[in-house]
């Protein structure tokens, strides 16, 4: 290995390793943000009162008391679950809008 090719090796390895040490850096201030800090909303995308439904404010009881946040239960039933999947798809990003469904869904268009 001649001296060029050493010190393109070793500014490539720095490139890389500033890259590294920037994403940790990043990352370290996205992990002290405190989830939840207001209710998370759930969409059902059936009626109220099906077996989806049920399931759901069944497991969401354990949950809320596992994040110490309210979860508010949303039942958008129409179109075989596309009208609450749609709702969830257009919501913010940020974690707050979740869905509860059934296999049934994945055979939607």
């Amino acid at each position: 290995m001649n001296a060029i090719s050493a010190r393109m090796q070793f500014a490539r390895y720095a490139v890389l390793g500033a890259a590294l040490a920037a994403a940790l850096a990043w990352s370290a201030g996205a992990a002290a943000q405190k989830y939840p800090t207001r209710p998370i909303r759930v969409v059902i995308p059936f009626p109220p009162g099906g077996n989806v439904d049920t399931f759901a404010r069944v497991l969401l009881r354990y949950v809320e008391e596992d994040l110490g946040q309210p979860m508010v239960i949303d039942n958008r039933g129409g179109a075989n679950g596309i009208v609450g999947a749609d709702t969830v798809a257009k919501a913010a990003p940020d974690g707050y809008n979740i869905m509860v469904t059934s296999f049934g869904l994945a055979v939607n268009q």
